[in-house]
């Protein structure tokens, strides 16, 4: 009987050998992650092909095309928890849970094409939730100097890169940038900076190959939006809407795309969305929402985490969530529904975690690191 097993066995490995490269991609592209690993022990031409820089950029493409997944990070306890919607019914959610080096990690980075960036002491890790796999960037000489660090992706390259803002003074602003590629690059070089003195805050955004996080302008205290041409790694300033430096100080503010535009969701008893029209000219619109006292009350006062999927909806999370239920409210700003949604969990505990972060954008990436 084993004999048998190993002949068609070795007549499939023969078969799938003989077929063209290009088809064997075709196939293959089509899978789960957690079934290519499986594959990478079918024959060396699989096993090749499924580690080749080709077709991860060709299996990225066709993930990005499919629903995106919620991630959850915790500072304690779990570290990481990833919800795959396979439809709009809470009981069609599938788990699993991520780790880290330890539990003593500083801050993280939102999912990035289904890659995360976070900080471990002086260590910069980048992590895979998809094949539970981690690497440690060089380290940064930095005087013990804070730094900012935020994670970008060219789509052109298929090319994941690390920005640095190195900071410096009393106020912690930008003294220089320094960037790092990932997995073609050792070391740490500085880029030019021609911005304005400014201090970063907040979480990065990555659109189209361009990654953007918010700064307040030193003289002014405006809102100033940094973008970084994760490509050419270029620096240029963005002004932020007009009245920002009113907004930043009443209420808090989160970057996301709308439209596959940049803008600006500000959050107080109302949300403002501020999209950015015209980037050369500096040109934003702005749509005022009004949701429902409970969920405002969450986003204004730091009670909760919220995210933004990519057909509109802002997804708020309480800050602290049970491991027996996870309740979710989606607001949708285009019809201006709201609607709570409630995932059971593990029903045999009763912890409390704390949310660190919430990212709507989770796909699934074969990147092995």
């Amino acid at each position: 009987m084993e004999t048998q097993t190993m002949m068609k066995l070795t007549n499939v490995n023969m078969k799938s050998d003989s077929l063209p490269v290009d088809l064997v991609m075709e196939i293959l592209k089509r899978l789960p992650v957690k079934t290519l690993i499986r594959f990478l022990s079918v024959s060396k031409l699989w096993a090749s092909t499924i580690r080749s820089r080709d077709f991860m950029k060709l299996f990225l493409n066709v993930s990005l095309t499919r629903p995106k997944g919620l991630l959850f990070l915790f500072r304690h306890g779990y570290c990481g928890l990833a919800l795959y919607p396979k439809t709009h019914e809470p009981s069609s959610f599938t788990t699993f849970h991520v780790s880290f080096h330890s539990s003593q990690w500083s801050t993280v980075s939102p999912s990035v094409h289904g890659l995360i960036c976070y900080a471990q002491a002086t260590t910069l890790v980048i992590y895979n939730p998809c094949t539970r796999r981690s690497i440690a960037l060089p380290e940064i000489d930095t005087w013990r100097r804070p730094i900012r660090y935020y994670l970008g992706h060219d789509p052109m390259e298929n090319d994941y890169k690390v920005l640095c803002a190195m900071l410096g003074g009393t106020r912690d602003l930008v003294k220089e940038f320094r960037v790092l590629t990932l997995g073609t690059e050792s070391s740490w070089k500085m880029i030019e900076n021609n911005l304005i003195s400014h201090a970063p805050f907040g979480r990065e955004l990555c659109i189209n190959g361009v990654l953007y996080y918010q700064g307040t302008d030193a003289r002014t205290y405006d809102l100033t939006i940094v973008s970084f041409n994760v490509r050419s790694e270029k620096i240029y300033p963005i002004k932020g809407p007009s009245g920002s430096s009113v907004f930043m100080h009443f209420e808090s503010s989160k970057l996301i795309s709308y439209e596959e535009k940049l803008a600006v969701l500000f959050f107080a008893k109302d949300v403002r969305l501020c999209v950015l029209e015209d980037a050369a000219k500096e040109e934003w619109s702005m749509k005022t929402f009004v949701l429902s006292t409970a969920i405002s009350a969450l986003n204004g006062y730091g009670n909760s985490r919220s995210t933004v999927t990519d057909t509109g909806e802002i997804i708020t999370a309480p800050r602290f969530l049970h491991a027996s239920v996870v309740n979710l409210d989606y607001y949708d700003m285009k019809t201006s529904s709201e609607r709570t949604v409630y995932i059971l969990g593990n029903k045999t505990e009763d912890t409390v975690y704390y949310v660190e972060s919430l990212s709507s954008n989770l796909v699934e990436n074969l990147m092995f690191l």
